[in-house]
């Protein structure tokens, strides 16, 4: 019976190196973590572009506003080329007749 009894008694050597192994793991998995969000933001902070838009973080997407211009901008370009082409067509006409 004594034996079983010592078996079940772990020694204070071992546990304790245990311990200091599965801390030394621990510490490898937090050091890792930190090191993956470090390097994310960095990468993250590198490609935003923080010249202009009202986002403070993220400004990838151009604003509505801005949108808007450019569409009228590009409608606008259209049609001057559609009324050069029909002016086109026109001068043609008159000259065939």
């Amino acid at each position: 019976m004594s034996d079983t009894a010592q078996d079940s008694v772990a020694d204070p050597t071992a546990i304790l190196k245990a311990q200091k192994r599965r801390n030394m793991w621990l510490a490898c998995a937090l050091v890792a973590f930190v090191a993956i969000v470090g390097v994310t933001t960095a990468l993250r902070i590198q490609q935003t572009n923080f010249s202009g838009g009202d986002r403070l973080y993220f400004s990838g997407y151009m604003d509505e506003a801005a949108k808007e211009k450019a569409d009228r901008e590009a409608q606008a370009r259209v049609e001057a080329r559609q009324a050069e082409q029909q002016a086109e067509a026109s001068n043609q006409d008159d000259r065939d007749e």
